[in-house]
């Protein structure tokens, strides 16, 4: 080493080193306010934006001080993933923020809206304020001069949408923001009358990326996506909150109002809506001040295109008749349009690299519940999971063109209820799982595509109701209407018999209520479960390979006979929620109002349903059709959609039937549902009892006789499952002392049955009771022990 770079090094090591962090702070420090100003690129409006491109500084003047505003992140390019959710167009937390300034320095505060003082007494509201924290989100120095001018590279370079806790909840790595990696897309700052948007195109590195990231990335240790910060003026006054109410049938916020009388809720909700003014107030129909308007995503292709305008403007007919003329209206975004701004109602159609739920997003005001921006989501491929299907049902049809036309008037149908469901939710409306039993009253359910036999074929020529619901209806006028008439309409629902229930009372297994459930069809989910089964055996019987697709390879047919197969899936579901099921509704009106079980016969027929889709009758696979089902060609692989087996590569129906069977034992063995009717049975001796539950259940599989032929497989799989799922609900802490006792009770009297049967059968059946003794006597022990040591998954079903 020369005596010169020696010198160098060593003084290097005894001086302060100068970071890149550093030595920008100090050239940041050397401007003026007014400098930056005029040499860089400006953004003027809500928020005044400069941008230095020789520095890539991006400066924010803070000339709005102790104003509140809004802070909303989006993802304007999204990650691709169902399985991770970071899809293009998603909206993140809407945030109530302020800036503040403190010496040199300017902090943007999150404030704490959940908790208030409602009252003009502004010693109490600031009582409340000091009560609870508040966050604060950045800091930044001021530079020198009159323009508060403040860089904020720190404040946008940064994962305020939450990026990398979501990679680390959905199991994909531990990803950490690169700022080395991260720049601000200065084309993409921009500033408005109302709102200020700032684009961010931020990279995430991690040493061992998730399955999930490596298939959506080119290199999944460097994972970028483009974020934005929008800062959005809080709506102007004269918008009038809505108190909620549960049979309103809508979305709600809540927060907690210290300033209510002791003997009034302290919790107050309200419920979400857009504004929407008439011209002439009152109940008469009226022209509107200004129409609620969703702009349609341009690149959506047809015919896809115009039925999803087609179902969206379903709405205008509920708003019209609600009174307001013109009230709502859809059009396709303008070319020069951006999809995020938060002046757009959007409804985007979103590609992922799986197919996954479409969601309806929306950005309120959190003073207040007024929507300020609607946002739907559709995912692009759950559409061809509905054509799919219908391949299927229309497999046998000799009229092959019929067959494909009438594939894809089913998948239109659908994509016009999805849109108007998602909308839905964009206006302010919560789910309707009830709808279905309700003459299909509401867009707002999940709906299963109708289908039926008409002389010995499959038909699906009205798979889904067009145009919304007398339920949808009513929300529009209860919500948006003049809300003096509000306790007219409430009665008005309970006279007509509207059933509306939402969300928690429907979709958990443990749910009760017996008329709300997904993806279900008919007043009576019972009767509609026989009638499906015989469409499922006949779409199974009649199967073949005019399923596929033009030039598809045979192995993929497996693939379009899984949903076949499956096709009471969610029927089960329905039927299943009689064992221990209830009634009841959320109209609140009156003092008689109470909830009952479902009545004795009814609970009944619900189990010989059930059982009876148990039988292996039910669960066989037809030689012929088992025999199509080939395995995958050359580079072809199986996915998720495919039956897993225990059989290689071939087709194992063994493997199906334990699927379904887990299914429906499952439903059937839920816990809580166990305790209903345990409940149930202690109230009243008539009522269906886990005694006879389990009696009808053993008795129709273990105790079965187990002749050889085509059908001993699958009913000792079936038995397996049986004896598996009696096992889980037993040690299972939801399961109540009581129930534990009845369970218990029938697996040591099954024991003595296995035992007699074990001696009077051949050898071979002869090994089967003996393992299914061994395996109670070992589960009661062990609550981790499984007669299958890996249970087979089930393919998934939601969404359709």
């Amino acid at each position: 080493m020369k005596p010169r770079q020696l010198s160098l090094a060593i003084l290097l090591a005894i001086s302060p080193v100068l970071s890149l962090s550093t030595l920008s702070t100090q050239a940041i420090a050397a401007e003026t306010a007014e400098k930056v100003i005029k040499n860089s690129q400006a953004a003027e409006g809500f928020i005044n934006l400069y941008f230095d491109n020789v520095e890539g500084q991006l400066y924010l003047q803070a000339n709005k001080l102790n104003q509140p505003f809004l802070l909303l992140t989006s993802l304007p390019h999204g990650v691709g993933s169902n399985d991770i959710g970071l899809d293009r167009g998603q909206l993140g937390r809407t945030r109530m923020v302020q800036f503040e300034q403190h010496g040199p320095y300017i902090v943007l505060k999150q404030l704490n809206t959940y908790f208030r003082a409602s009252s003009d007494n502004q010693a109490e509201q600031q009582s409340v304020k000091q009560a609870f924290a508040e966050s604060i989100l950045w800091r930044g120095k001021l530079l020198q001069g009159k323009a508060t001018l403040v860089p904020i590279n720190d404040l946008v370079i940064n994962d305020l949408h939450g990026v990398s806790d979501v990679l680390a909840a959905t199991k994909q790595g531990a990803y950490s923001l690169d700022a080395q990696r991260s720049v601000i897309m200065p084309e993409q700052v921009k500033s408005f009358a109302q709102n200020a948007d700032v684009d961010v195109n931020l990279t995430f590195t991690a040493q061992q990326p998730g399955p999930q990231v490596a298939q959506v990335t080119p290199d999944g240790k460097f994972m970028s996506v483009r974020m934005r910060y929008s800062f959005v003026a809080l709506p102007e006054a004269g918008y009038q909150p809505r108190a909620y109410h549960p049979m309103s049938g809508y979305l709600s916020e809540e927060y907690l109002d210290y300033s209510t009388q002791v003997d009034e809720p302290i919790v107050q909700r309200y419920l979400l809506r857009h504004r929407l003014e008439k011209v002439t107030p009152g109940d008469a129909p009226s022209e509107v001040i200004k129409p609620i308007i969703y702009y349609l995503d341009s690149g959506v292709p047809e015919p896809i295109r115009t039925a999803l305008l087609d179902g969206a403007r379903w709405w205008e007919d509920a708003f019209n008749e609600a009174g307001f003329i013109n009230g709502f209206k859809v059009k396709i975004l303008p070319e020069d349009a951006d999809p995020q701004d938060i002046r757009y109602n959007m409804i985007q159609w979103v590609h992922r690299a799986t197919r996954g739920w479409s969601y309806g997003s929306a950005i309120t005001d959190p003073r207040t519940g007024e929507i300020i921006k609607g946002h739907v989501t559709l995912g692009s491929l759950r559409v061809r999971q509905d054509h799919l299907i219908a391949r299927g049902l229309t497999a046998d049809w000799p009229d092959r063109d019929a067959a494909v036309d009438a594939a894809m008037a089913l998948s239109l149908a659908r994509i016009r209820q999805l849109s108007a469901h998602e909308i839905g939710h964009t206006l302010g409306f919560d789910h309707n799982f009830a709808a279905s039993t309700n003459q299909n009253a509401s867009v707002m359910d999940y709906p299963h595509p109708y289908v039926r036999l008409e002389n010995n074929a499959i038909a699906i020529d009205s798979p889904y109701t067009e145009g919304i619901g007398e339920w949808d209806k009513y929300t529009v006028a209860f919500g948006y209407g003049p809300q003096a008439n509000q306790d007219t309409l409430l009665s008005l629902a309970m006279n007509k018999g509207y059933r509306y229930i939402g969300e928690t009372d429907s979709r958990d297994i443990s749910a009760s209520h017996v008329y709300a459930s997904l993806w279900d069809n008919g007043s009576d989910a019972v009767a509609e479960l026989l009638r499906l089964e015989t469409v499922r055996r006949h779409a199974i019987e009649q199967f073949n390979a005019q399923a596929l697709l033009k030039d598809e390879p045979m192995g993929e047919l497996a693939d379009v006979f899984v949903p076949m197969y499956l096709l009471t899936r969610y029927q089960v579901e329905a039927a299943a929620k009689w064992l221990g099921g209830t009634d009841y509704n959320y109209q609140q009106l009156g003092a008689g109002l109470s909830w009952h079980y479902a009545a004795p016969t009814k609970q009944f027929a619900a189990l010989d349903a059930l059982v009876a889709s148990l039988s292996a009758q039910s669960l066989a696979v037809p030689e012929n059709v088992l025999t199509a089902l080939v395995p995958k060609a050359g580079n072809y692989r199986k996915t998720r959609e495919s039956f897993s087996g225990n059989t290689g590569v071939v087709a194992d129906e063994l493997g199906m039937a334990e699927v379904l069977s887990r299914h429906i034992v499952s439903q059937m063995l839920a816990p809580q549902r166990l305790n209903r009717i345990n409940q149930g049975f202690m109230q009243d001796a008539e009522q269906l009892s886990v005694a006879s539950l389990l009696d009808k259940l053993i008795g129709a599989t273990v105790y079965q006789d187990l002749n050889r032929g085509a059908t001993l497989g699958i009913k000792m799989r079936v038995n397996a499952v049986v004896i598996e799922g009696i096992l889980k609900a037993y040690h299972d802490s939801h399961t109540t002392a009581e129930v534990k006792a009845q369970l218990l009770a029938k697996l040591e009297f099954t024991l003595k049955q296995l035992k007699r049967r074990s001696t009077r059968a051949s050898e071979y059946q002869a090994a089967h009771y003996d393992w299914l003794y061994a395996g109670i006597e070992k589960g009661l022990q062990a609550p981790e022990f499984k007669l299958i040591a890996e249970p087979l998954a089930m393919p998934p079903g939601s969404p359709i």
